[in-house]
This record gives C-alpha cells, structure tokens and sequence, in this order.
C-alpha cells in the first residue's frame, strides 16, 4: 500500500520494542477524490461483538443563555455542571443560544472550506506540521500502534489564542487570505459567549460578534 502512495501524512509513534519511528498515513480527502470503491482496510474498524452493550454518546449541549449573571440560579448551576463535565471528559461541548451573529459563523466556514479546497501540495506549503509546534498544524496525530484503525478525517489543529499571544499561531495557514479573520473572529466571540456573557464590553472584537445576522 505504502508503494502507491502519493499523498500521504506522517505520524511518529514508538512500537512495543521503545523505538521511534514514523509511519505513513493516507490522506483521507485524496482517497475521497481518487475515487475509491472500498474502504482501505486500515480505517474499517470491527464492531462490538455484543451489541446490546454498545451505546452512542454524545458531548453535552449548553445552553450559553443560561449563563448569563441574572438567570434563573438552579439552572445556572446545572448548565455550568454540564459545561465542566463537557470540558473534563470530552474536551469539547455543543453550545446553542450563543448569539454570535450569522456572518461569523458563515465567515469561518467559508475560511476552513477555503483551506481544504487547496491541493494538498499546497495546504502543506501554508501550514505548519506536526512535528513543529506540538502536535499542531496539518496532517493526523493520535497514532498509537501498527494496527490501530485510522479516522476517516484530516485533521487541521491550532491554538486560538489571544490576540497578542503567538503560541502556536506560526502553525495557522496563510492561504486563503480570509482564514486568520475567521477563525480569530469565531475564538474571540465564543470566548466572550461563554466567559464574559452579561458583561459590557465596547473593544473591538465584541462589536464584531455582533454582526448583523
């Protein structure tokens, strides 16, 4: 498999023997475009054996209206509840009631669709790599052994830092043009959405939260 490879990720695991070494990984939007007629073998996974014990989980939602300085102190409580065990056992929540205006959401989107419409020559010129700046940047991560099933997914991961900060922004794509806005734009607001939510703020990356929708 690894002779036909064209395009291709590379991951750095240590085997059972304590060694170092990288393997290659295809590059899923490429096998998507080339047409494929089945899965590769290494990104089917074996189903559970005794299905009645399998069930499907989902992060927790959080309702942002919620936690607003006024609100209702019983449900404030238990959406701040549900948010830290979001954050503690999936590292990520679905929020609803957020209020971030349509044409932040909409610009973000645009922005990631532009990154991946590129060639993978080219996202590769644009973006860091893994092996920069910890585990950030273009490409996959998380491979731990040989036989482990690959996720179907190409991974883009950056820190949305502050602004002022630089930790991992050397990472971030400089293609499309628009990309840096967009994404800066959605991590300011949803900061501001879940940390500062009934606060009044007149800097500028409030106002643009508050784009028309």
């Amino acid at each position: 498999m690894e002779k036909e490879m064209r395009y291709f990720h590379e991951a750095s695991l240590t085997d059972q023997e304590g060694r170092l070494r990288t393997m290659r990984i295809p590059v899923v939007q490429e096998l998507a475009r080339s047409g494929i007629d089945h899965l590769p073998k290494r990104f089917t996974r074996v189903p559970p054996t005794d299905r009645t014990s399998y069930t499907l989980n989902f992060p927790p939602v959080i309702n942002v209206a919620r936690l607003k300085e006024g609100s209702e102190a019983d449900g404030r409580a238990a959406e701040l509840a549900r948010l830290a065990s979001g954050v503690k056992e999936w590292g990520l929540v679905l929020v609803t009631e957020h209020g971030i205006g349509s044409s932040v959401l909409h610009g973000v989107r645009d922005a990631v669709e532009g990154f991946f419409g590129l060639s993978f020559e080219e996202k590769k010129r644009c973006v860091g790599s893994y092996a920069s700046v910890d585990n950030l940047g273009y490409g996959r991560n998380f491979v731990r052994s040989d036989d482990q099933p690959f996720d179907w997914i190409d991974r883009l991961a950056m820190k949305a830092a502050p602004p002022g900060a630089d930790g991992g922004l050397d990472v971030w794509p400089r293609k499309p043009p628009n990309f840096r806005m967009g994404v800066q734009r959605i991590g300011w607001c949803t900061n501001r959405a879940i940390f500062f939510e009934g606060e009044v703020r007149h800097d500028q990356w409030s106002m643009d939260c508050k784009a028309s929708t």
